[in-house]
C-alpha cells in the first residue's frame, strides 16, 4: 500500500539510524542481474570490435538520446538538430552529411553544450576518482547562467533545508524531503557527500561481492537521496550513475542510454523511486527497475549497432555504385538513422530532396534498377522499400 504523505510520522530512508547501509535480497535481485549481463556483454563486445569512428557513430547516437531524454525528464524539450550537431563536433564527426545551409545555423544553448561536456568528461575520465572538486565544477559548467526567477547556489552545495512536492498552493503533496532539514545545512551535506564520494571511489577489487551495475544503482539512488544541490540533482544522479555504468564495462564511451528509458517509464521510476525512499534500507525494488533499465536500453541499443554494421556493410558492397547527393542523403537517412523503415514514397522523396517532380522518379527509378530499392503498390500508393532492410532485420 501507498504510503501518504499526509500521513504523521513518515519516516524516510535517510533517518533509518543504520543510513546509509542499503541492504537488498540478493536471490531476487540476481537473476536479473544475470539478465542484463547477458544483455550488455554482448553489446560492449560487439563494440570494442568496431572502428573508432563507427564507436563514436553509435556514441553520438547514444548521446543524441540521452541529452535528449534527460532535458524531457526536466520539462525541457531541446531542438534535436541542434544537439546532433553539438555532438558530431565534440566527437570530431564534423558536420552532419545533408544537412545544409539551416542546419549549420542551429547551435545548441549554453546549458545544453555544458550538459554535454560534463557527460562526457565524466565517462572518459572513469580511471580517475570522482571529487567533490569535481562535481561542483561540473555544477558550475551545468548553471552557467543564473537564474533569474530564484536565487540559487551555484558550484556548491545547498544551504537550505530541501523537499520535492507537487501540486498547487494549498494542495501540495510532499513526495520526499531531503537529509540534513535542520541542522547546519551546509556542513551536514558535506559531511553526507564525504561518506558518499569516499563509498564511490573504493576499488572495485575491495568489494567483489558487489556487481558493477548494482553499484551504479545505489549510486544513483544514494546521490539523488541526499539532493546536495539546490538544483540539478536529477541531472548529475544520471551522469554519476552513466560514470559507475561506464567503469563496470571497462569502456570510456556510452553504448545505451539510461535516460531514454527513465523517461519511457517515469510513472514506474518515480513511484518506485519515492516508495524507496519513504521504506526502510531495503533497496531490492529500485534495483530490479535500475537493472531492469539497463537491460531494455542495451537492447535498444543492439538493434542501432546491427543497423551501423548494416550500413557498412552496405557501404562496402556498393563502393564502386555511384549515388547522386540526393540519393546518398536518402540512403543515410535509411541506413544510419533508421528512418522510412516502411518506404519511401516519391512525394516524400521529391520533398526530402528538395526536388521536383520528375528528378523525384527519375531518381527513385534509378535506385530501383540498381537493385538498392524496390517499389512496392501501384498508382499513387507506390512506395520505395530498402531491400538491404531484409538484412538489417535478420541482425536484429
Amino acid at each position: 500500500m501507498k504510503i501518504l504523505a499526509s500521513q504523521l510520522n513518515i519516516q524516510w530512508i535517510w533517518q533509518d539510524s543504520n543510513w546509509p547501509d542499503f541492504q537488498y535480497d540478493a536471490q531476487a535481485v540476481l537473476p536479473v542481474l544475470e539478465q542484463t549481463v547477458r544483455r550488455v556483454s554482448p553489446l560492449c563486445t560487439l563494440a570494442k570490435n568496431l572502428s573508432q569512428d563507427k564507436q563514436l557513430q553509435l556514441e553520438s547516437e547514444v548521446l543524441l538520446d540521452e541529452a535528449l531524454a534527460s532535458a524531457k525528464i526536466e520539462g525541457e524539450i531541446l531542438n534535436r538538430e541542434s544537439v546532433r550537431s553539438s555532438i558530431a563536433n565534440k566527437l570530431g564527426l564534423g558536420k552532419k552529411k545533408g544537412g545544409g545551409k539551416n542546419n549549420q545555423q542551429k547551435r545548441a544553448s549554453k546549458s545544453d553544450e555544458a550538459y554535454l561536456d560534463i557527460l562526457l568528461e565524466s565517462i572518459r575520465s572513469i580511471e580517475t576518482p570522482l571529487t567533490e572538486k569535481q562535481l561542483l565544477k561540473w555544477h558550475s559548467m551545468m548553471f552557467i547562467d543564473h537564474p533569474v526567477l530564484y536565487d540559487m547556489i551555484i558550484g556548491d552545495y545547498r544551504n537550505e533545508s530541501m523537499s520535492v512536492v507537487s501540486g498547487r498552493f494549498g494542495k501540495q503533496t510532499t513526495h520526499f524531503i531531503a537529509p540534513c532539514e535542520k541542522a547546519v545545512v551546509k556542513e551536514c551535506v558535506k559531511k553526507q557527500m564525504t561518506a558518499f564520494f569516499t563509498w564511490l571511489n573504493q576499488r572495485q577489487e575491495d568489494k567483489p561481492a558487489e556487481s558493477g551495475y548494482v553499484r551504479a544503482a545505489i549510486a544513483k539512488l544514494w546521490f539523488v537521496t541526499i539532493h546536495p544541490l539546490d538544483d540539478g540533482n536529477g541531472r548529475f544522479s544520471r551522469i554519476i550513475a552513466e560514470y559507475c555504468l561506464a567503469q563496470t564495462e571497462a569502456l570510456p564511451l556510452r553504448l545505451y542510454s539510461i535516460s531514454s528509458q527513465i523517461e519511457a517509464n517515469r510513472n514506474e521510476y518515480y513511484e518506485i523511486l519515492e516508495a524507496t525512499q519513504r521504506g526502510n534500507l531495503d533497496i531490492t525494488r529500485w534495483i530490479i527497475l535500475f537493472l531492469q533499465q539497463v537491460d531494455s536500453s542495451a537492447q535498444t541499443a543492439m538493434i542501432l549497432l546491427n543497423r551501423i554494421n548494416s550500413s557498412t556493410q552496405f557501404w562496402d558492397q556498393h563502393r564502386h555504385t555511384v549515388f547522386n547527393p540526393r540519393q546518398q542523403k536518402l540512403l543515410q537517412r535509411m541506413l544510419e538513422e533508421g528512418d522510412f523503415s516502411d518506404g519511401i514514397s516519391r512525394k516524400k522523396y521529391k520533398k526530402l530532396a528538395r526536388t521536383s517532380d520528375i528528378t523525384a522518379t527519375r531518381d527513385l527509378r534509378d535506385l530501383v534498377e540498381k537493385n538498392v530499392m524496390q517499389a512496392k503498390g501501384a498508382g499513387r500508393n507506390v512506395v520505395y522499400c530498402f531491400v538491404h532492410s531484409e538484412h538489417e532485420t535478420n541482425n536484429k
